[in-house]
């Protein structure tokens, strides 16, 4: 597993459950999100702090990085875009990003053409791509918290899928991803909860899990293992979600 250090600006390699984390990277400001190409490699956003994240939408100058694990060697992959949140790939390598200070939704293509402004949800947050690729789903983390799908062929439309009721307005939804079946797991900060988006409503899968931030699925055969699902918060803990 690897992670991002908000404060340190580091990424971290977790061999498996209990290990001690290892810095496979000096502070290169790797703050925000953190997704595994298949060739191995890791793509890490930038920028994830108050100020490129308030000004991200008009001020773009933030980078995603290219991060070998085994050499710790860094490159900039891509720039120009606003304060990286939360990082998705694509299954044709198509990257995408959020700004949770703004409302930009970030595009890089394989070729590395960079859109800061390819699609528009206030307050993006958490970001995940459907296992066929043809839509974009988006966490709004306030101000009428909910799920939204974007589709790829039509940006410029954003579809509010699945919005929150009652207390659950408080809940502040951040980080996503896709179980199995392609459905939206959703890590909760003040709720304490894992929702699953399900006929078109959430549902809870796990409480008791306060300052939570993200969630993902294990790879491989041992160390955190396929299918077996964690979750990851500020409070520097990760834990397996029966």
């Amino acid at each position: 597993m690897f992670a991002t250090a908000l404060h340190s600006g580091r990424v971290y390699r977790i061999d498996a459950p209990g290990v001690t984390p290892v810095p496979i990277t000096g502070g290169i400001g790797a703050n925000g999100g953190i997704v595994v190409r298949e060739d191995g490699r890791l793509l890490v956003g930038t920028g994830n702090d108050l100020l490129h994240s308030l000004t991200g939408d008009v001020l773009p100058v933030s980078k995603l990085l290219l991060v070998d694990p085994d050499s710790g060697a860094v490159s900039t992959y891509a720039s120009g875009l606003g304060g990286i949140g939360g990082v998705a790939l694509a299954p044709d390598g198509t990257v995408y990003t959020t700004t949770l200070g703004g409302r930009t939704i970030g595009r890089v293509t394989p070729d590395r053409r960079v859109d800061h402004d390819w699609a528009r949800v206030a307050q993006p947050n958490g970001i995940a791509v459907s296992p066929d690729g043809s839509q974009v789903y988006v966490v709004r983390t306030t101000v009428a918290p909910g799920l939204y799908r974007i589709p790829v062929a039509d940006p410029g439309h954003p579809q509010r899928w699945i919005s929150t009721e009652g207390t659950d307005t408080l809940a502040l939804p951040d980080g996503l991803t896709l179980d199995a079946r392609g459905r939206p797991l959703i890590a909760t900060h003040t709720a304490g909860q894992i929702w699953r988006a399900e006929g078109g409503t959430f549902c809870v899968v796990a409480s008791g899990l306060p300052l939570s931030t993200q969630i993902t699925y294990g790879q491989g055969d041992r160390g955190f293992s396929a299918g077996r699902l964690y979750r990851a918060g500020v409070d520097g803990g990760i834990y397996e979600i029966p």
